[in-house]
């Protein structure tokens, strides 16, 4: 899920629609996000842009992890011991998708992340050996369910990052922010682009088309072009973001369950009825060889992925949308 605003979901339609309220935000979760509302009253516009920014910037932070003061900080080194409902119930998830994707998503990532962060900078790649211990150290959860779903700490979370899941559940509950407007009519839709992660929902829908990774360029034709209607997009994928070692260059998308990069798969694209779900599964899908991705995509309820091999070629899942 890359940083530009020319991500690998980039709408179709360069023009604003008329009737629409159109809003842009630099830094915000970390990128660039945008937001259209769907609307011929200024007012409307500028009070469902004003309810969707404000909850984002609210749960930014409760879930960033480069303000020590956030929850997810504060919980994670210790100093709370109830990370509360919000906070609780991402970590909650994250610990089912873990289970369910045989540890394919991991919260520890992180940890993988920063070493190979730290071989670009002296130029060394990590050993075979270095890896599989490091791999192995993230394997096991390091918090579980108590009682009642109380999360509990097992183990040390200094580490722990919900950035693959939480930028997609707070666009969620951004959305939810503007329901009152979209079930009222004041707005006919709400849409939000967070740096290539987009939802929508109310009337109408928003085309998309699925960039090619391994020609990434302005006048690129999409590889596939979608209407998305009351439903998320989420892509991952190494082609606009890589590591380069020793002058290699590997992709910055990696494998928890070995701590290596993944050079088979260039971008998964996935549909699904939230944005958490689509982040989620498309940082699974990224991970997992393109035939199993696919076969996992299609066991989540609703979900579809489009998937590109690091060779070019395509796999679309079963439900996903046919060319128009």
């Amino acid at each position: 899920m890359g940083p530009h605003l020319r991500s690998t979901l980039d709408a179709v339609t360069g023009e604003h629609a008329t009737g629409e309220h159109v809003a842009a935000y630099h830094g915000l979760l970390g990128t660039v996000v945008e937001v259209r509302v769907g609307t011929d009253d200024a007012d409307v516009g500028e009070a469902v842009e004003r309810a969707v920014v404000d909850e984002m910037r609210r749960l930014e932070r409760v879930f960033t992890v480069y303000d020590e003061r956030s929850t997810l900080a504060r919980w994670r080194r210790g100093d709370l011991d109830d990370p509360g409902p919000e906070l609780g119930a991402v970590l909650a998830d994250a610990l089912a998708w873990q289970a369910r994707s045989g540890g394919a998503f991991n919260p520890l990532t992180g940890a993988l992340t920063q070493r190979w962060r730290d071989a670009a900078a002296a130029g060394v790649a990590p050993t075979d050996h270095e890896l599989d211990v490091l791999a192995a150290s993230v394997r096991e959860p390091r918090y579980a369910l108590g009682a009642g779903g109380r999360i509990v700490r097992v183990g040390d979370c200094a580490g722990l990052d919900l950035n693959a899941f939480a930028k997609g559940w707070i666009v969620d509950r951004a959305l939810d922010a503007a329901a009152d407007a979209l079930a009222s009519g004041a707005a006919a839709h709400v849409m939000v682009n967070a740096g290539g992660d987009l939802a929508h929902r109310g009337a109408g829908a928003v085309w998309v088309g699925v960039e090619n990774p391994l020609r990434p360029f302005d006048n690129e034709p999409p590889l596939a072009v979608l209407p998305l209607s009351g439903a998320a997009l989420a892509t991952t994928g190494g082609s606009r973001r890589g590591i380069v070692v020793a002058g290699v260059r590997h992709s910055h998308v990696l494998d928890p369950r070995a701590g290596r990069p993944v050079a088979h798969t260039a971008s998964a694209t996935v549909l699904a009825a939230d944005a958490a779900t689509a982040d989620v599964v498309a940082t699974v899908a990224g991970v997992l060889p393109v035939d199993a991705a696919a076969a996992f995509v299609d066991d989540v309820a609703g979900a579809a992925c489009l998937l590109v091999a690091a060779d070019g070629a395509v796999t679309r899942s079963r439900r996903w949308p046919a060319d128009p």
